[in-house]
């Protein structure tokens, strides 16, 4: 009996061994966390920006004015000396334009001062030939100046060489000089409405 009672004291020990060694395992597989998951969203943003030019404030496609020059003869008849002095010491002749692109081209064309009705010849001239320049201010620099004399056909589209400055002020002007009739003695046919134009065209290139 004793015998019998020992292995059954025995069994009943390793039993309650047992079943605490399993009760510990399950605490530990409770207590141990489950395997990380993530789960990731993306939201791709896409866009562009155009080749453009614009001129600032206002993102206007142009800019100009008017310089009237009034009587354009001397007393003697003859073509003023002063014409390019009055004409450069006008308002308006600046401008600031600028490009979202690297590599913007400008072209200049002017045309003469014409009479409206009034012909020319012999020894009159009823046009003032003149050349028109645009001083342009880039990233790096001044670039330019960018020439057509009225007398010419219209300039070419021409590689500026850089980015428009675009610091705030003007980087655009534009000047005139040797104004002038066919010849020094030619007088100015009289006419109430003399008109000429200088265009300025800027793009933004490639």
């Amino acid at each position: 009996m004793l015998a019998n009672g020992s292995n059954f004291e025995r069994d009943s020990t390793v039993k309650k061994f047992m079943l605490m060694a399993l009760g510990a395992g399950s605490m530990i597989a409770l207590a141990a966390p489950a395997a990380a998951q993530n789960v990731t969203g993306t939201v791709n943003i896409t866009g562009s920006v155009a080749g453009k030019c614009l001129v600032v404030p206002g993102s206007g496609s142009t800019f100009g004015t008017t310089v009237a020059l009034g009587e354009l003869a001397d007393a003697t008849g003859k073509l003023r000396t002063n014409i390019a002095t009055d004409f450069n010491a006008a308002a308006g002749l600046t401008a600031r334009v600028v490009c979202t692109t690297a590599a913007p081209t400008i072209s200049v064309d002017a045309d003469p001062i014409t009479a409206a009705t009034a012909t020319g010849g012999g020894g009159y001239d009823n046009s003032i030939d003149f050349t028109a320049s645009v001083a342009v201010t880039t990233t790096s620099g001044a670039a330019g100046p960018f020439t057509n004399d009225s007398a010419a056909a219209a300039g070419a589209d021409t590689l500026i060489g850089g980015r428009l400055a675009n610091n705030g002020s003007d980087n655009i002007a534009i000047s005139a000089s040797n104004f002038r009739t066919n010849t020094a003695s030619d007088l100015l046919a009289a006419d109430p409405t003399y008109t000429g134009k200088i265009t300025v065209v800027i793009k933004p290139g490639a």
